[in-house]
């Protein structure tokens, strides 16, 4: 390994804080033990716990799985359309890998701890997902995804809240 690793001793990373590096490399990304909210131990490279794609020791995704079987939003396989704007918008804030990354998490838009941990509480905040509407970020379109700025929109909406978006940079920058 050329250079040094970084070291994120006692940074937290979802529910997980770093509490020593292993000797183990995963590639150029250095493993790290953690210690999870739960309190298990976890490895993870340096760079899935930089990146969010690593946020706990596994118990983050068992919640939300128990989740889905109790909020009633899965059958037969299929998903409902509100569930999948949920996962659609924590992904593109969240996972680096991700198409959408860079003008979502890359420009540092964030999604409320409330509603990132918790479908049921997005839904409880939310309601269903209208036919024919998709989340937007609402009145300020430059904010985070939360309760009190998030909507269910129609294109024509979010289409006025985009001009809306890039008449602001031009006039702020005059």
């Amino acid at each position: 390994m050329s250079g040094k690793p970084k070291n994120i001793y006692g940074h937290r990373f979802g529910r997980l804080i770093a509490i020593r590096p292993t000797k183990i490399y995963l590639g150029s990304s250095l493993i790290w033990e953690c210690k999870c909210d739960c309190g298990n131990l976890h490895n993870a490279s340096c760079s899935a716990l930089g990146s969010g794609h690593t946020r706990s020791c596994g118990c983050l995704h068992r919640e939300i799985s128990m989740q889905n079987k109790i909020h009633g939003h899965t059958a037969g396989g299929k998903v409902s359309r509100t569930y999948i704007s949920w996962g659609a918008m924590i992904q593109r804030c969240t996972c680096s890998s991700h198409h959408k990354y860079p003008k979502y998490g890359g420009m540092g838009i964030k999604v409320c701890e409330r509603w990132r941990n918790s479908f049921s509480e997005f839904l409880a905040d939310m309601g269903e997902r209208p036919a024919g509407k998709t989340i937007d970020r609402y009145p300020n379109p430059y904010g985070n995804y939360c309760p009190e700025n998030c909507r269910w929109a129609t294109p024509k909406e979010q289409a006025s809240n985009w001009r809306k978006k890039t008449d602001d940079k031009h006039t702020s920058s005059n």
